[in-house]
């Protein structure tokens, strides 16, 4: 199992850092991937604010599905059956934990980033509007003066 995980991981990493760009410089595939890129661009902005939510969403279902198998299959079914959490190795648990709660602060980052940089635009001063920074008031010394 771990075999499979890493050869497909050394695949996507040979496409992504290999293949892709000598594919990307060829004049008969770029504008293949001016379309891939504008497609991940909309993409992008229509999950923008939601994926962090649409993850534990995932991770809610499937741990529910998991433990409703668990719980269900043996009642339903009439015979012992082993658990999907006993296929587990032990030393997995903890990497799954420690992974789901990086991708969650990850995509939390990715957020925050996204609220600061919308903040910032939404209250850019104009050149010469006075700005609060510090303890006091402050005017920008940016542009023109408009005295003479």
């Amino acid at each position: 199992m771990v075999m499979a995980v890493l050869l497909f991981a050394t695949l996507i990493a040979i496409y992504a850092f290999w293949i892709r760009p000598i594919l990307q410089s060829r004049p008969a595939f770029r504008e293949l991937y001016d379309k891939e890129e504008n497609f991940f661009a909309a993409l992008r902005e229509k999950l923008k604010g939601i994926k962090q939510k649409l993850s534990s969403v995932i991770v809610i279902v499937a741990g529910a599905a998991v433990t409703g198998y668990d719980f269900f299959a043996p009642i339903i079914s009439g015979v012992d059956m082993s658990s999907l959490t006993s296929r587990v190795p032990s030393w997995a648990w903890p990497l799954v934990l420690i992974s789901l709660t990086a991708l969650f602060q990850f995509l939390r980052n990715l957020a925050d980033k996204r609220h600061l940089v919308e903040l910032t635009d939404a209250t850019a001063p104009d050149q010469g509007d006075v700005v609060r920074c510090g303890p006091g008031l402050r005017a920008l010394s940016a542009g023109p003066s408009s005295t003479g």
